[in-house]
């Protein structure tokens, strides 16, 4: 018997193949279709493919044989490596490098073997697809060139997983960083925000001089702005992530709409641009869609539209049903936009017309897009430079029937003042904000500044409500949650943390919050949130 040597290249050889990160994986059907392939075109009984390392070969994939590697000293592919053509051998007993060889003397008994090198777009051979015989054999040309073929396209599959793999890594920072990111930016928002809206509050009471007033409207105004950038980043990024997850819910349609018209035309009376909604008769009285992303689509359509058109024109927002979905129509008088640039105006970050007069990341129609498709509907639009825009979205509609016991009743909600509130929260200056918040709603609320404290309160007091900050020292936010569960304690837990990717992650937290709140902590969202029934409050809070 006689042993390959290591390669020319062997140093570079053996870097490409560990950069595949492949050896010892677990068996993949795209590289046992290949294996399988190569045994039925080559008519053996066994195929393989054979990576080889310092010390072995290792078995990729396999047909007809139990073993997943052997030594590299007794490798038919280790002699294969250093060739360029396949490498084949008719009969081993009558070849002496392979006579007394015990992969021949013994099982599985090869007499055949052909392997096609598994050469890296660097030129390194990191392995081979081989088949192999029991009985002496000789692979006809039409044979040895699929070989060849399949044993590129196994290197392909290489390269592809690899890149995969880049990806998702690559996926995964992006998401640890913005995570951070998310965290580190909310924080100090938490605070501006807090404090500017509790100072124009007061102001209605002790008025500040006229130009001190101005400053903090403006403070307030920015660190909207901000945090509306801040959301877009991150809302895109959920939706790439796959994090962002539809939640259709019953809604009531005349309501939804009155809501957004109401909200919208602030804005464009601002703009003095007339906004016309038209809604159609047979508009169902319910909606089972994702409310919230429904919303989302039409403001940043229409904000957009406000936006781009000028004073003293019209915006029409007409909505209707038609066969099984429900469609929604923008229409403006706006600048319009070429047809240049209407094959940009869904790309990530991309901003047509004047983009130095405009404001935004230039994400809001790219998103709008990703919801509209997440939520498997439509988008259309067409325009003409100097004329208007008009948007189409359509949102498939469910066939589920209405749940008769189905409640609206805007006259019941929860009585918010004198409930027993507890906020985790470990930054001094999200507690003064809080304390701001909490105080100025009449809430007998407390304090606990890690998680280990959270647990204690809870076994000693009875509250109404726990707000759950996630990053905390010692324990987190999840952890404390999942012991306070553990004591038989049922009161409700709303996350309330500035990370938005971590209250995403909701299957890999292990523990159901009972709702979610990102920071900046605002009075109005808190209000919101209490009254709006979504938040099902212990036993001892009282209605009306």
């Amino acid at each position: 018997m006689k042993s390959a040597p290591p390669t020319n290249d062997e140093t570079q050889r053996l870097q490409a193949l560990y950069s595949y990160d492949i050896l010892d994986t677990e068996a993949e059907k795209v590289f046992d279709d290949l294996t399988e392939l190569a045994s039925e075109i080559c008519e053996t009984p066994i195929a393989l493919i054979s990576l080889v390392d310092p010390d072995r070969q290792w078995f990729k994939s396999k047909i007809g044989v139990d073993v997943s590697e052997t030594h590299r000293d007794i490798a038919f592919c280790a002699h294969a490596i250093h060739e360029r053509e396949v490498f084949e051998v008719p009969n081993a007993l009558e070849d002496e490098r392979f006579c007394d060889n015990p992969l021949v003397t013994e099982d599985p008994n090869i007499r055949f073997y052909a392997g096609a090198q598994l050469v890296t777009p660097s030129g390194h051979a990191i392995g081979t697809l081989c088949t192999i015989s029991d009985k002496p054999k000789k692979l006809n040309d039409h044979q040895r060139k699929a070989l060849q073929i399949l044993s590129r396209q196994v290197i392909a599959q290489m390269e592809l997983r690899q890149s995969l793999k880049e990806a998702k890594d690559a996926s995964d920072f992006k998401t640890e960083f913005l995570s951070n990111i998310s965290h580190e930016v909310r924080t100090p928002l938490n605070a501006i925000t807090g404090f500017s809206q509790a100072i124009i509050e007061q102001s209605s009471k002790t008025p500040l001089p006229a130009d001190i007033h101005d400053y903090v409207q403006e403070i307030d105004f920015s660190a909207g702005r901000l945090l509306h950038i801040v959301n877009s980043v991150l809302d895109l990024s959920k939706i790439e992530a796959g994090k962002m997850e539809v939640i259709p819910t019953w809604f009531q349609a005349a309501k939804f709409l009155q809501h957004i018209n109401g909200m919208m035309q602030i804005k464009a009376k601002e703009k003095d641009v007339s906004l016309n909604f038209d809604i159609a008769e047979d508009l169902p009285e319910l909606l089972f869609l994702d409310e919230g992303k429904v919303g989302q689509i039409l403001i940043n359509i229409i904000n957009n539209a406000v936006k781009f058109t000028e004073a003293g024109k019209h915006i029409f927002v007409s909505a209707h049903v038609n066969s099984h979905s429900l469609n929604f129509v923008i229409e403006d008088q706006g600048i319009g936009i070429s047809k240049e640039n209407q094959l940009n105006l869904f790309n990530k970050y991309e901003q047509v017309g004047n983009k130095r007069n405009s404001e935004g990341t230039g994400l809001g129609l790219c998103i709008t897009k990703s919801l509209v498709e997440l939520m498997e509907g439509d988008i259309a639009l067409t325009s003409q430079l100097g004329k208007g825009t008009k948007l189409t979205v359509s949102l498939p509609l469910s066939d589920i029937e209405v749940p008769k016991d189905l409640n609206f009743d805007s006259n019941i909600r929860c009585d918010i003042a004198g409930l027993k509130v507890l906020i985790v929260e470990d930054n001094a200056i999200n507690r003064k904000v809080a304390t701001i918040v909490f105080k100025s709603l009449n809430q007998d609320f407390s304090f606990a500044h890690d998680g280990e404290s959270a647990v204690t309160l809870c076994q000693e007091n009875e509250y109404d409500v726990i707000f759950m900050d996630i990053h905390l020292p010692g324990i987190d936010g999840i952890e404390a949650s999942n012991q306070i569960r553990a004591l038989g304690i049922t009161t409700p837990i709303v996350a309330l943390t500035a990370d938005v990717f971590q209250i995403q992650q909701q299957e890999n937290n292990h523990f159901a919050f009972d709702g979610y709140l990102s920071k900046p902590i605002e009075k109005k969202r808190i209000v919101e949130y209490f009254t709006d029934n979504t938040l099902p409050l212990s036993t001892s809070s009282k209605t009306i």
